[in-house]
């Protein structure tokens, strides 16, 4: 600290540039939109492609962890239901994991609704073997009233098959597919 008389006055300078830049930044941060919000266990997004369109997302972290079939830690495996502007025909479900599901093309889940029978379906994998998608709409349909949601895979090779799952509660499921559906400006499903 160093000593500066101003107008005959002596005040004790201190250096305030980094507290002032950190105080600064997260006065833009504090400022900014905020462009995710919380409806229940979901966490709502939205996204705002090159070309204009914009994806409304709407996401819930398992119930479960799953064990990670490397040394990472186990984790939560992220469910999301999404929806374009504009485009009433085509919803999506992503499944998002950390560990890579073996194979391209697509993998075949067993999803149960509830205590449904638990069905057979065709996802599609994605980026890294880590992103596992499905457009229909009718599955969207199915969950407006569902509580719980399980999605069951086999990974591994043909002479070791492994296989996992994930569980989700599906609280205010419906509050979630009315708000995904307002926001894209389309009927619900």
């Amino acid at each position: 600290m160093g000593l500066r008389r101003y107008n005959g006055n002596t005040f004790k300078m201190m250096k305030y540039n980094g507290i002032f830049s950190i105080i600064g930044v997260l006065g833009i941060f504090l400022a900014s939109p905020v462009l995710a919000q919380e409806l229940g266990n979901w966490n709502l997004s939205e996204v705002r492609a090159p070309d204009g369109i914009t994806t409304y997302t709407a996401a819930i972290r398992a119930t479960n962890l799953i064990t990670s079939g490397d040394e990472g830690p186990d984790y939560a495996a992220l469910y999301t239901i999404s929806c374009k502007t504009g485009d009433a025909a085509h919803w999506k479900q992503t499944l998002q994991l950390e560990d890579a599901v073996t194979g391209s093309g697509q993998i075949y889940l067993t999803a149960r609704i509830d205590n449904k029978t638990p069905r057979d379906e065709a996802w599609i994998i994605g980026a890294k073997n880590r992103i596992l998608v499905r457009e229909n709409t009718a599955d969207i349909s199915e969950l407006r009233n569902a509580h719980n949601f399980t999605l069951k895979w086999n990974w591994g090779w043909s002479w070791m098959w492994l296989s996992d799952q994930a569980r989700f509660d599906l609280a205010e499921i419906e509050a979630v597919i009315f708000t995904l559906a307002k926001s894209c400006g389309v009927p619900e499903p």
